[in-house]
């Protein structure tokens, strides 16, 4: 099977380059993961990545490619192809000292089928030779897709690095995969047994930005919520499975563009005041600092209708400004911003009486 055939015209070019930009690496060159799954899927694909079977600096340097940015610990590099920058990787064994940590690369330019054993599901672990044409899968990947099935490499592999069970939820909801039944009980044993103490948090937000993006986001996260897997992380939630749509509803009420960071607040907030606000102006002056994301959260925890008031009144602005008050003989200091405050006040209380610039110079020379 010849899965370059899939490609588009530009994916073919980049590929020729690279693969002929070196021939001592001829029949080193692949790609492997996540591009292999999408062509074997026939999906689209979103980026091409290389892998070496040696070392990907060398092979850049010798390959008279243009550089951009070299790793040495991992023995990466970022090419320049067609205007295009291009990831090109060194196969390697990695080991992890601590649950939840980064690994540790113990080795570079390994044989391809120890490169794949470090990955996550089997579908993910099927590389495909650039120079050959040939398909390796040694954990038989391309079945589990064909059964739209789930497998974990390896028994410690949750424990090692628990942002695969997200990804994994990723691959279940984004390709209606399952995950068999083996990896379903890993995952609950993580749950039960994982120890944080050296986990990169880090690695779990930037995972959680990443899933929470897609359409397919409720799903996600009521299956972290029903299966309790935020215990990874953090010990308990307030947010309830049953509460998502609520949610949703929220996000589209104030327009928020970033959903991931509305899903990770609700996930970790515990609950919101909910003060009693008198007029418009109180209503201003509470949520003026909040962002949206922080406004949408508030009104999903309390209901409070104040918060769909200042979606209303939240861009009410003075006309004048502070050269206008400092031109109608006001001195500089204090006393302008007290003016312009107390027009806006004003403004917010009584909308109806400032409909021009005039209206609200009138306000100013009659009450200061």
């Amino acid at each position: 099977m010849n899965l370059l055939n899939k490609l588009n015209n530009k994916e073919k070019e980049i590929i020729d380059i690279i693969l002929n930009s070196n021939n001592q690496y001829k029949n080193k060159i692949y790609i492997v993961g996540g591009i292999v799954r999408d062509l074997l899927m026939e999906n689209q694909i979103k980026d091409i990545d290389f892998l070496i079977e040696g070392s990907a600096i060398e092979f850049a340097k010798v390959s008279g490619l243009k550089i951009n940015s070299i790793h040495e610990a991992f023995d990466t590099v970022k090419v320049e192809v067609l205007g295009q920058e291009i990831d090109i990787a060194s196969t390697r064994v990695e080991k992890y000292d601590f649950m939840g940590t980064l690994p540790n690369v113990l080795k570079t330019g390994v044989k391809i089928e120890e490169d794949l054993k470090r990955r996550d599901f089997t579908v993910n672990s099927i590389a495909y030779n650039l120079g050959t044409n040939q398909i390796i899968d040694p954990f038989q990947g391309q079945n589990d897709i064909n059964n739209k099935v789930l497998k974990i490499l390896h028994d410690k592999s949750f424990l090692d690095d628990p942002t695969r069970i997200l990804r994994g939820l990723d691959f279940k909801h984004r390709f209606d995969f399952e995950f068999c039944n083996k990896t379903e009980e890993l995952i609950q044993e993580c749950i039960k047994t994982f120890d944080n103490k050296h986990l990169s948090i880090d690695r779990i937000y930037l995972t959680l930005n990443k899933i929470f993006s897609f359409s397919y986001s409720d799903k996600i996260l009521a299956e972290i919520l029903d299966k309790e897997i935020y215990k990874i992380w953090m010990t308990k939630t307030e947010l309830k499975s049953s509460q998502i749509t609520n949610l949703k509803k929220a996000a589209e009420l104030f327009n928020i563009k970033e959903q991931s960071k509305l899903y990770i607040s609700a996930l970790e907030s515990i609950f919101y005041v909910k003060p009693p606000l008198k007029n418009n102006f109180e209503i201003y002056e509470f949520f003026k600092t909040f962002n949206p994301e922080q406004l949408a959260l508030y009104y999903f925890k309390t209901a409070d209708d104040n918060a769909l008031i200042y979606l209303k009144i939240m861009n009410t602005k003075n006309l004048v400004n502070g050269n206008d008050v400092k031109s109608l003989g006001y001195k500089q200091g204090e006393i302008i911003g007290k003016i312009l405050n107390s027009l806006l006040k004003e403004k917010l209380l009584n909308p109806e009486c400032f409909k021009t610039k005039d209206d609200e110079i009138k306000f100013i020379t009659e009450n200061f």
